[in-house]
């Protein structure tokens, strides 16, 4: 087994950060090279959707959710038992500052340790670029309005006039 991660501290909480590692619809925003559809559903199955370097052809493959443990660890898997399978993990801690995010990639099988040496920088690059885009995504929806902060209009749509006697 070969192992390729990137560690990084984010400033959100560990559920906002699994919300948005979960919501498949969403990847779009932040990961474009590598998206995952269907359902974030322990044990079910998701469309892998990735982009050969410079070909510009999107590829997709059946992908195998193996972990949902909200809001700790979001992992699954992709590719040919015994011949190149890995496995994509992102783990959450909760940090004084926000959380720690260890994002890593596990290969097996015969062409999958070998594979991962080859590319263990293009890898290792992929990890950091990815986990770039979400910390920035998220920082943007840290910016968007919420319902919290908000003023409510008068009552009737008005201000009363009259001073206090």
């Amino acid at each position: 087994m070969s192992v390729i991660e990137n560690v990084t501290s984010l400033k959100a909480s560990p559920l906002r950060i699994w919300s948005v590692l979960t919501d498949f619809a969403g990847h779009a925003r932040w990961k474009p090279f590598i998206q995952l559809s269907g359902t974030a559903v322990q044990g079910g199955e998701a469309a892998y959707i990735f982009r050969i370097g410079k070909l510009d052809k999107e590829i997709t493959a059946k992908a195998d959710i193996i972990c949902i443990d909200k809001p700790r660890m979001f992992a699954w898997t992709a590719g040919v038992p015994k011949l190149l399978l890995f496995e994509e993990t992102y783990t959450l801690e909760m940090e004084a500052t926000g959380t720690r995010v260890r994002h890593s990639l596990h290969f097996t099988g015969l062409l999958g340790v070998p594979l991962a040496a080859m590319m263990r920088g293009t890898i290792q690059v992929s990890l950091v670029r990815s986990d770039a885009g979400l910390e920035r995504y998220l920082r943007r929806l840290a910016a968007q309005p919420s319902a919290k902060g908000r003023t409510l209009p008068p009552r009737n749509g008005f201000r009363s006039n009259r001073r206090p006697s």
